[in-house]
């Protein structure tokens, strides 16, 4: 059994397993919680009460995380590929924590979609920016960077040969940590604002000739083939701009 006092309550409300806590560093009464029922809860741990119920994500949420600069803000990710900024009004607050209980629906201030599952975010200790990381093996691993304020991203760093589960900064905000499925805890400096992704070199001139050549033979090698099938059917002949595109044109190697 347990020592006498090492319990002092239990939340009940997810229908689901949980991911994530985190506490305010603002107001240590509110606490969030993440679940793979799709929701965060966020708390009052004095009278052990359900405040909000956000329903955050489409999938399962891996992650919530509370600013260390506006109370009432916080961040969550998912496994719907989405990263998502909220905020609660003062107004909200004093309505929801009333004696009425009229708490309202939230909506994200902000949603950033990935290209993969959102395992984690973490304020930046000044409350400024935001990480999140996402990834799969041979999925663009990626920890990202947000401004707050406009949700835009910042930094993008993409070292890891597999999915980046974790991200911490230090309390200083010098250093950020990254931890990943491929056995790597990576630092970057948390100051700078320059990305890191694998970058393959730019085509120069004759290069980029080259491949329009390169594609050019491989439409009229198609064009061919179909002329050489409607010829032989009787049918009118294909000419270049009729022919299709090629099945990569337009991609880009990295997100």
């Amino acid at each position: 059994t347990l020592p006498d006092g090492a319990l002092e309550g239990e939340l009940r409300g997810h229908s689901a397993g949980l991911y994530s806590v985190s506490f305010s560093p603002l107001d240590g009464t509110l606490l969030a919680s993440a679940s793979a029922d799709h929701t965060v809860r966020i708390w009052d741990v004095q009278t052990k009460e359900m405040l909000w119920t956000v329903h955050a994500h489409g999938d399962h949420v891996s992650s919530v995380d509370w600013s260390p600069k506006d109370r009432l803000s916080f961040s969550t990710g998912g496994w719907d590929r989405r990263f998502r900024l909220w905020e609660i009004s003062n107004e909200e607050s004093t309505r929801c924590r009333g004696e009425r209980r009229q708490c309202q629906e939230l909506v994200p201030k902000f949603t950033g979609r990935h290209p993969q599952l959102v395992w984690r975010v973490a304020y930046h200790p000044g409350g400024n920016f935001v990480a999140a990381c996402h990834g799969a093996v041979g999925q663009s691993p990626t920890v990202v960077i947000y401004e707050v304020n406009s949700g835009q991203v910042v930094r993008r760093m993409g070292r890891h040969k597999d999915t980046p589960l974790t991200i911490a900064w230090a309390l200083q905000s010098q250093v950020l940590a990254s931890a990943g499925m491929d056995g790597k805890v990576l630092l970057y400096d948390g100051n700078a604002l320059e990305d890191d992704l694998p970058k393959g070199d730019l085509d120069d001139a004759d290069e980029q000739a080259q491949w329009k050549a390169d594609l050019l033979d491989f439409r009229t090698s198609r064009i061919d083939a179909a002329n050489a099938t409607t010829s032989a059917q009787g049918n009118v002949s294909w000419t270049a701009d009729q022919a299709q595109p090629h099945p990569l044109a337009g991609r880009v190697a990295f997100w």
